[in-house]
């Protein structure tokens, strides 16, 4: 094979990098079409250097040689920066010197390679991520990269948007594993702007087959997911389910997210990745969420970028140093879809105190996801052993009682920054000073019930409210008494805060941390955070 001569068109020069593509008049419309696409893709990656980074285009084809199918790099879209000559004059020379094998032949000539992370992910029809390309030192282009200071790169199979048919794979090398991260992210989205896609599952979507009430559970998840996120200040949360179409695909398949913005949020990364990556393939790894819905045993890991677990795509959170989060997953099941396991997924910030968080946090899944419990058999809020990944091969349980150490309640109610965001429902037809149980406001003589009554005094701004409810409401019930009475505007966000001591106040995330103070006074007040966002899946 003879390398190609680039041939670049001038007005496609851009400060910092040229994308050069050679258009031959031979070639099929579709392939013209393809390339065409891949070449305005390359254009518009701007956000990162290009000194160390180099992208191609590898398409597959028939060599010509008794049928063998390869992939290729000659002839097609590649970018590069004009200030590093050893890849232009070097390792892009060699990648169109040489094909990849995708067929399993050990009789291939010189110049073809059989193997290697491009043929993974075409054959995965998966995005393949190598964070240390010595592991691929068989290779002579891997060796010829390690040479140019290409030392880990990611390869996206690429999709018409409306096909399954794999149309080749686009290859990013670089220098730094920590950009590998943010390219993945706005390669992405500037293929999707020409219409190409990175992966693609047949099949129908799994929660179209499953037995049961599968809306109802989706809903329920979606309500606690914004409730735990905003409560407790995550970074994000996210639920999993598995799918698989064949039996040579498995697939996890995001069913509902939730994420709250702060301002010069340093962890902005983890929720770019997760919000443009709704499937996970299981046969190059899937990190904790698998593992965890595999064994039915929660997970903590205190640093995912630490996370030996994370393979294949997810290998990018973990060559991103910027992604010091901790994680926590748990498998529940529904008793709307029975047998179906979910894996939710939870991440934080590392500074966090993660044992007092978990207490909390499952408290307030117990409240919000009535018709759930964990798929070994016990019940939110009970006694739990999590498997504390710590970065070792020997993981150690830990126990956690939820709601059973009354006393570290107020100090991790302080740290989860209560926040809730409240939509109006209408105006209020309760008197402020009108028991719920007695709407009349008459003497009752049954004074049990006056005793059952949680009497609230609530503030906001400069309007005081005093008011009843039921021993026996939720969360909801007083934050809908509120959103009502105050009028709250339902574009922005607020907290809710409520008085232990005073002068001293805690976020409430539930009624069952104040329900036995005689008067439980509250306090209303706008966030300046933007209002959370939420996933949103068809079914």
């Amino acid at each position: 094979m003879v390398g190609d001569a680039a041939m670049r068109d001038p007005s496609r020069s851009y400060y910092g990098r040229q994308t050069f593509w050679i258009r031959e008049l031979k070639t099929s419309d579709e392939i013209r079409e393809v390339n065409l696409k891949i070449y305005s893709a390359f254009e518009g990656l701007k956000s990162f250097p290009f000194k160390r980074t180099f992208f191609q285009f590898w398409r597959p084809l028939d060599d010509g040689g008794g049928g063998r199918l390869v992939l290729e790099a000659n002839r097609n879209p590649y970018a590069v920066s004009p200030y590093n000559r050893r890849l232009q004059d070097k390792y892009r020379v060699s990648s169109a010197k040489y094909l990849f094998s995708i067929d399993e032949r050990n009789n291939n000539p010189a110049w073809i390679i059989s193997g290697g992370p491009v043929v993974t992910a075409f054959l995965n029809r998966f995005p393949e991520v190598v964070l240390d390309m010595r592991d691929h030192q068989g290779s002579p282009l891997a060796v010829c990269g390690l040479e140019c200071d290409l030392k880990c790169c990611v390869m996206l199979p690429v999709f018409h948007s409306a096909s399954s048919e794999c149309v080749g794979v686009v290859e990013c090398s670089t220098k730094h594993p920590a950009l590998l991260l943010p390219i993945f992210i706005e390669l992405k989205r500037e293929l999707e702007r020409v219409s190409l896609s990175i992966y693609h599952v047949q099949g129908s979507w799994p929660y179209k087959t499953i037995s049961g009430d599968m809306e109802v559970a989706k809903l329920e998840i979606e309500k606690a997911l914004e409730i735990v996120c905003e409560s407790h200040g995550l970074t994000l949360g996210q639920v999993w389910i598995p799918y698989e179409p064949n039996t040579c695909q498995k697939f996890l398949v995001k069913l509902s997210g939730y994420s709250v913005y702060f301002d010069d949020d340093p962890l902005s990364s983890i929720k770019d990745f997760y919000d443009k990556f709704d499937v996970i393939s299981l046969n190059t790894g899937a990190g904790l969420a698998w593992k965890t819905l595999q064994t039915h045993q929660p997970h903590l890991c205190r640093n995912i970028y630490k996370l030996s677990d994370n393979k294949g795509v997810l290998a990018l959170l973990s060559a991103n140093a910027k992604s010091k989060c901790a994680s926590f997953v748990i498998c529940l099941r529904s008793a709307h879809t029975r047998e179906l396991d979910y894996s939710f997924e939870f991440f934080w910030p590392c500074t966090r105190n993660h044992m007092l968080l978990l207490e909390t946090l499952l408290l307030t899944l117990r409240n919000y996801l009535p018709s759930f419990k964990f798929a070994s058999g016990e019940q939110l809020g009970d006694e739990l052993f999590v498997v504390d990944v710590e970065n070792s091969s020997l993981s150690t349980p830990i126990k956690i009682l939820p709601g059973n150490k009354l006393s570290e309640a107020p100090k991790a109610l302080n740290e989860t920054r209560a926040s809730v965001g409240f939509k109006r429902t209408g105006p209020s037809n309760l008197n402020p000073l009108t028991s719920v149980n007695n709407p009349e406001g008459t003497d009752d003589d049954d004074d049990d019930d006056e005793d059952n009554d949680l009497a609230i005094l609530a503030s906001y701004r400069n309007e005081s409210l005093l008011f009843y409810l039921p021993s026996s409401s939720t969360f909801e019930n007083v934050m809908e008494k509120l959103n009502k009475e105050f009028e709250l505007d339902p574009a922005r966000s607020y907290k809710v805060q409520y008085e232990v001591s005073p002068g001293l106040w805690f976020g409430l995330t539930c009624l069952e941390s104040c329900q036995r103070m005689g008067l439980i006074k509250l306090r209303v007040l706008p966030t300046v955070r933007e209002v959370g966002w939420r996933w949103i899946t068809n079914t």
